[in-house]
């Protein structure tokens, strides 16, 4: 898989670093940014901050809050599938996952 250690994906839960692999961090860039780019942003660099009632999208060419409680559940739901079977993560309250070329 070429490019891939060229990724940085970092993965936060309740403000402690969950180490990520090669394929981990190039999965989870991918649909990060499939679904900022749904959202509206075209950024490379992306982030998204999930706390208990909150998700915002930041990057470097927009800030969204989503308060659509359709699209949040949607987005929320998606994220803790994929980190549902990362080791070391517990789904508490505050999950931060940013990805950056």
């Amino acid at each position: 898989m070429e490019g891939i250690t060229e990724l940085k994906t970092t993965l936060m839960v309740n403000d402690i670093v969950i180490p990520l692999d090669d394929f981990t961090q190039a999965f989870l860039c991918n649909v990060l940014r499939g679904m900022a780019v749904t959202l509206g942003s075209r950024s490379s660099d992306v982030g998204f901050n999930i706390d208990i009632n909150e998700l915002t999208l930041c990057s470097d060419d927009s800030n969204i809050e989503v308060k659509d409680e359709f699209m949040r559940l949607m987005i929320v739901g998606t994220i803790r599938g994929m980190l549902s079977s990362i080791k070391g993560v517990v789904w508490l309250e505050k999950v931060t996952l940013t990805t950056r070329e």
